[in-house]
């Protein structure tokens, strides 16, 4: 409540903050177009990942090739608007916080076979 104006009162929730999200980009995911993970699609995985608003996702390099995280599609004019992570090396990490709800495509620029959807809510 406002001390000068009574009138104005209001509420105040606190949430926790949303849980970081871990993704892995898998081993062989780099291979071929024919690797294992495109038939299954989880080259990254989890894949797809639902997650809150304001939630922050890791993508871990566990393959021994350069990757991207790249948004849209292989098949877009134009991707890597909303996020591009450039060559992540092996072993390194890229982390991108979604503060919008929707849904997001992303893929390899480098082998554009592997994809995956954040669905942001």
């Amino acid at each position: 409540m406002c001390t000068v104006h009574p009138f104005m009162t209001g509420k105040i929730t606190i949430t926790a903050p949303a849980k970081p999200v871990s993704v892995t980009i898998t081993s062989g995911a780099g291979a071929s177009a024919n690797a294992a993970c495109v038939s299954t699609n989880n080259c990254f995985a989890p894949n797809p990942v639902t997650i809150k608003t304001g939630t922050t996702v890791t993508w871990t390099n566990s393959d021994s090739a350069g990757h991207t995280v790249t948004s849209g599609k292989p098949s877009d004019s134009v991707s890597g608007d909303i996020f591009d992570s450039g060559i992540i090396k092996p072993g390194k990490t890229f982390q991108f916080t979604f503060t919008k709800a929707g849904s997001q495509d992303y893929f390899c620029s480098v082998h554009p076979w592997m994809t995956g959807k954040v669905t942001v809510g």
